[in-house]
């Protein structure tokens, strides 16, 4: 007969075989006892700044939404892992509340986790359900599924999960209970602060410093080479009053083609100095500001922010002045040459 077809014996308490049945009989009696569980995957891509008191807030808006359901026990466990190898479980909620962040490391994870038993109809026992929800600075694909205890481990093989910063996973029996608590941890993601480790104006210039630089890059070549241009027939108009010749404004053209070259030159320079103080500006989507050490280098990265921002600045006014001094000194030698 087939594998499914076939006989399981099934033994009482003291190990003894009294009865046998069909296998999937067998497993439609096991999911009435305990149900085969269900997963539902948010994962959330803005910035956070994290706090202790942001983790507790969670916490309460998730205790708050399961008392109105029929949950016969919940748990709630946090894992904080710092940058490094070093993690500290805590085992109760009350274990993190009365935590002392005074470490000099820095955190890099937090996980939380609430397990619960909800009493479903048609279901002769509590059912248990999980709701997990992790925030990292840093991606790192084995770590994460190590940490990953029970479920199917297929479910978080996924690109946008591990690029994104935090994300949330409820394994449910009941559905309605699932997409409650993913509302209200996206709820709670909404009100978060993001991080003001780099001043806005700077931050919009770093999103697009690859445009910034290639914008200058090409300013200075156009500019100075049509510079280049002007003055070689500025100089042949004192020869040639009268009016340039067309092998003389030819010669011009070649020049002005074969200057490209040092003009590339000094511009990539100039552009590249750009480009790095923008891309040197330090930030991430997520802040944990929990141990001492959060703090120390929050104020480091804001203070060498600062410093990098004043790079930009200084870099890109120097670019700015050039290209209008050449761009002035071209038309004036262009008018008076033409």
């Amino acid at each position: 007969m087939p594998e499914e077809d076939k006989l399981l014996p099934v033994a009482d308490p003291h190990g003894k075989v009294t009865a046998s049945m069909p296998r999937e009989q067998l497993r439609s009696m096991f999911y009435l006892f305990a149900g085969k569980p269900d997963s539902r995957i948010k994962v959330f891509d803005g910035a956070l700044h994290i706090t202790p008191q942001d983790v507790v807030e969670l916490n309460a808006c998730v205790v708050r939404k399961l008392r109105t359901h029929n949950i016969d026990a919940s748990t709630t466990t946090v894992r904080a892992a710092y940058v490094g190898s070093e993690i500290n479980e805590f085992g109760t909620w009350t274990e993190f509340e009365s935590h002392h962040w005074q470490e000099s490391e820095r955190i890099e994870e937090i996980v939380v986790k609430w397990d619960f038993l909800v009493n479903i109809q048609d279901y002769a026992a509590p059912q248990r359900h999980t709701l997990l929800f992790r925030v990292s600075t840093d991606i790192k694909p084995g770590k994460f599924l190590q940490m990953l205890s029970s479920g199917n481990s297929d479910d978080f093989d996924s690109e946008e999960m591990f690029s994104s910063p935090a994300f949330c996973r409820v394994d449910f029996i009941n559905a309605h209970i699932s997409k409650e608590l993913i509302n209200v941890v996206a709820d709670w993601h909404k009100g978060r602060k993001t991080p003001r480790l780099i001043p806005s104006t700077y931050y919009w210039f770093k999103k697009r410093r690859q445009g910034v630089a290639e914008l200058l890059d090409h300013w200075i070549m156009l500019s100075w080479t049509l510079l280049g241009s002007a003055l070689f027939l500025f100089a042949t108009a004192q020869v040639y009053p009268q009016g340039t010749p067309v092998h003389v404004a030819a010669i011009a053209v070649f020049i002005g083609v074969y200057s490209f070259g040092p003009a590339r030159f000094v511009a990539r320079i100039m552009a590249g100095k750009v480009f790095n103080s923008l891309r040197d500006l330090e930030g991430s989507k997520v802040v944990f500001e929990f141990t001492s050490g959060d703090r120390k280098r929050i104020a480091e990265l804001q203070e060498e922010n600062a410093k990098q921002g004043r790079k930009f600045i200084a870099s890109a006014a120097w670019n700015i002045v050039l290209n209008l001094v050449a761009s002035g000194l071209f038309a004036y030698f262009f008018a008076k040459g033409a």
